[in-house]
């Protein structure tokens, strides 16, 4: 019964209130100010270039970065298929360019000397975090225009380890920007 009375309730509000629908076959529904379906993107792009990325040497001191993040980013738009992702500039409608502004790594946890006093700290977890700027850019009459862009957007990893740190530093990084990529591609095609 106090399911019924909720569900009336609701009802009695959405009627009151009404509901604004726009009949076309893809149109989203909107309930109480609350839109239900895919969001709705403010550009008019089909397919995408994404141009190798670049860096800020001072930041970024790994510069064979910029094909592996960019390959991780153009995975990351084909799996999702918002865009269609197309190599060259003049095929395309629209564009992305991304750049790598910062990157940290560093230790997050030691070795405690009541646990081993030969071994007290030495590092044996560590967090990468790497930050972009992300732009896009609509081509009008075959001019880029800067449509949005966004600042610091970050990738991170958690790591621990009781490897060479070398090989570890490495994979860690990668996964940081596997992450980085995700959170470009979404911050691109989850726009409200």
């Amino acid at each position: 019964m106090k399911n019924f009375f909720y569900l009336a309730l609701a009802l009695a509000a959405f009627v009151m209130t009404g509901c604004e629908r726009d009949h076309s076959p893809d149109a989203p529904i909107t309930i109480l100010g609350y839109t239900a379906g895919s969001p709705q993107r403010e550009d008019s792009i089909k397919k995408l270039h994404i141009p190798r990325v670049s860096y800020v040497p001072d930041k970024v001191k790994e510069p064979h970065l910029q094909m592996e993040v960019t390959n991780l980013i153009i995975s990351e738009f084909t799996k999702e298929q918002t865009y269609e992702v197309v190599p060259t500039a003049e095929e395309a409608d629209g564009e992305l360019r991304v750049q790598l502004v910062d990157m940290d790594f560093r230790p997050t946890q030691f070795i405690d000397k009541k646990d081993n006093s030969k071994a007290a700290g030495v590092a044996t977890a560590f967090r990468t975090i790497i930050y972009a700027n992300i732009t896009m850019y609509e081509y009008r009459d075959g001019e880029p225009v800067a449509i949005w862009s966004r600042n610091r957007v970050r990738g991170k990893h958690e790591l621990l380890t009781t490897d060479d740190i070398s090989v570890t530093r490495h994979q860690s990084i990668l996964i940081a920007c596997a992450d980085l990529a995700q959170h470009i591609c979404e911050q691109a095609v989850e726009r409200w």
